[in-house]
């Protein structure tokens, strides 16, 4: 592809030491970036700050130059705007999922945190940043009292174009919660996400992370993946520690891999054998009879692992190959 080619042209020119600097952006959006990389940062922020300024000019002159990689880079604001679910946007666009840093900086992490050409976060992608289209959502749910249109009329007209499931997870992150139901419904206004508490029951420490959980649960009528759940919370927590409570937490049944259901529900647990990441990852991979992508894998694995360290468990087992960008396949012998 003629626009990554241009993108590699900026990106092969970043040595190891100017990576370790950029990582703190590039993996901002993933826990602990800090902790993993500070070790090798520079002494110096005056040095960070040069190292990340003159990439970003560099990545803002590529895409600014009028050359595949513009062109491509406008059609892809085109289609976010003015916000869009990444995963939703890398299933469209695979290459955005292609290595452009070895080994596994992706390109979309260099357009969103130095190209300037959208902006990612908790899961979205919006144009020109999400403070925009969150406040274009809020016009939207305040339009409604003025008319007779559904959430989703509304919602449409403001350019949104998201499938119901996304567009509940899109306005809960927003700052409201609706079902799928009363979308398509003529309403006034929507609830809060967030209930206001008087100064009377207010409290120093808010719910417990389990307790949000089960609320979340509840409110949604169905199981949902480890994911789903840091997503619909009002605060961020770590995925793993939220993992290992809501496993030792009686209230919660896990009913597929990492995915969790309220045991009042009284559905079947889950369970798979044991085994490390990349012998589960084998093993779906016999068992769906095709090559699986990285997202699918990593979804149904039992355990928790971060996109990046399955990435590089796979690439690093000689019982795999990668037959397209992110996907995966069994190696066959002659």
């Amino acid at each position: 592809m003629e626009a990554l080619a241009e993108l590699r042209v900026v990106t092969d020119a970043v040595t190891y030491g100017e990576l370790t600097t950029l990582r703190r952006r590039l993996w901002a959006d993933e826990e602990n970036a800090y902790r993993w990389s500070g070790q090798y940062l520079p002494p110096a922020p005056e040095e960070r700050h040069e190292i990340e300024a003159e990439f970003e000019a560099a990545v803002r002159r590529a895409v600014s130059a009028g050359g595949p990689l513009g062109r491509w880079c406008a059609q892809l604001r085109e289609e976010i705007a003015p916000a869009m679910s990444l995963s939703r946007l890398l299933a469209r666009n695979p290459n955005l999922d292609y290595p452009v840093i070895s080994p596994n900086v992706a390109a979309w992490r260099v357009l969103a945190r130095f190209g300037g050409v959208f902006e990612v976060a908790q899961g979205w992608a919006a144009v020109p940043d999400l403070s925009t289209a969150i406040a274009t959502t809020r016009e939207s749910v305040a339009a409604l009292s003025h008319g007779i249109a559904s959430p989703a009329e509304a919602m449409a007209a403001q350019g949104f174009s998201m499938s119901d499931e996304e567009l509940v997870s899109w306005l809960w992150f927003s700052g409201y919660r609706a079902s799928p139901a009363e979308l398509h419904q003529p309403r006034r206004a929507l609830h809060r996400a967030y209930e206001r508490i008087s100064p009377g029951r207010r409290t120093i420490r808010g719910p417990t992370a389990t307790d949000s959980t089960a609320e979340l649960l509840t409110r949604t009528g169905k199981p949902l993946h480890l994911d789903e759940i840091l997503g619909g919370l009002e605060r961020r927590y770590s995925r793993g520690p939220l993992y290992n409570r809501l496993n030792a937490d009686d209230r919660f049944i896990r009913v597929a891999p990492s995915t969790f259901a309220l045991a009042a529900w009284n559905i079947e647990p889950h369970a798979v054998p044991a085994g490390s990441s990349t012998d589960n990852a084998i093993r779906l991979i016999q068992t769906a009879g095709r090559a699986l992508h990285l997202d699918e894998i990593r979804a149904r694995l039992e355990k928790p692992i971060t996109r990046e360290g399955l990435r590089n468990a796979l690439n690093a087992t000689g019982k795999l190959i990668r037959v397209a960008p992110s996907t995966y396949d069994i190696r066959r012998s002659g």
